[in-house]
């Protein structure tokens, strides 16, 4: 089953990227997330990686949890609890490979790929709304 979530950016006109999450990736982590939303949290930059501050999402389970993701991956991060979203290398990415700081369960990925661009005009502590989508998913 898939699920639509939004991150919205107030600073940026109000601008959002869609995620698709994928209960098959980690249904636990999933179903945690969905339960808390929405959540009002800062955004920071870390290379080519946005992650959160720490939400209201406490989840120490490392469900199916892996340090390489992939381009525009979107994933929680248990060491942390808090979201990352990857859409490029990391300051560690090594051999082309997208690296995390530490091993994240992923559980969705970005909808749109040009979204992507809006994501490098996000600047440390900027404010994001994360909330579930209305937007019905499409095939």
């Amino acid at each position: 089953m898939k699920r639509n979530i939004r991150i919205v950016f107030p600073d940026l006109g109000y601008e959002e990227v869609e995620i698709e999450l994928d209960v098959s990736l980690a249904p636990k982590t999933v179903e945690a997330i969905l339960a808390k939303l929405p959540v009002i949290v800062n955004m920071n930059r870390w290379g080519d990686e946005l992650y959160t501050d720490n939400t209201s999402i406490v989840m120490q389970v490392k469900e199916n949890s892996k340090t390489e993701v992939s381009e525009l991956d979107f994933a929680y991060w248990p060491d942390g609890n808090a979201f990352c979203l990857f859409f490029g290398p990391t300051p560690i990415s090594e051999d082309g490979k997208i690296l995390a700081y530490s091993p994240v369960n992923v559980v969705g990925k970005i909808v749109h790929p040009n979204k992507a661009k809006l994501l490098n005009k996000i600047k440390d502590k900027m404010i994001v709304i994360i909330e579930v989508s209305e937007m019905l998913h499409r095939p």
